[in-house]
């Protein structure tokens, strides 16, 4: 059955094609409205899994595939454009890449997802924080979360490592 928190996780996925049209157009502020739109189903996806125990073993997955394809997906776009200097979406993309390739391959070997982390949804909610502001055209604090967002993403992507690490160890002994 395809619960409500599923449902938004599916919106999300559907609705990376409709903001990045209007980014890709140079529709800054429509691209911002839908990405941020999106961002909120990811806490309410969330939210109401938890508070109405609707999780499910589809919901495992299917959120954070959405939540890395939206993440992956506006980097992406980001390089491409001129709107922040190139280096700093790379080096998102490349963590978020990561996570991303070894979630799946810890999925395939038979492990659950690892949760992320406190540091982690903090740093994802700036990442959406800090590309929505930049699309909306609020340069500075724009610019300034995503140097903020950098070493969290740093720090909670070797926490992840960490916590997989010993999640793998664990299972092996």
């Amino acid at each position: 059955m395809m619960g409500l928190p599923n449902l938004l996780s599916l919106l999300r996925i559907l609705l990376i094609p409709v903001y990045l049209y209007y980014f890709l157009a140079g529709n800054y502020i429509t691209a911002a409205i839908i990405f941020s739109f999106s961002a909120l189903t990811d806490f309410l996806d969330g939210y109401f899994a938890r508070k109405y125990q609707l999780t499910s073993d589809l919901g495992r997955i299917l959120d954070p595939t959405a939540d890395k394809l939206s993440i992956i997906s506006i980097l992406i776009a980001l390089i491409i454009s001129d709107i922040i200097p190139h280096y700093i979406p790379v080096i998102l993309l490349i963590r978020e890449l990561f996570i991303f390739i070894s979630s799946g391959i810890t999925y395939l070997l038979g492990y659950d997802m690892i949760n992320p982390s406190l540091l982690g949804k903090i740093s994802i909610f700036l990442l959406y924080l800090a590309i929505a502001l930049r699309l909306l055209n609020v340069k500075f604090i724009g610019l300034f979360l995503f140097y903020v967002v950098i070493p969290l993403n740093i720090v909670s992507g070797l926490d992840y490592i960490k916590t997989t690490l010993n999640k793998l160890s664990s299972n092996v002994n």
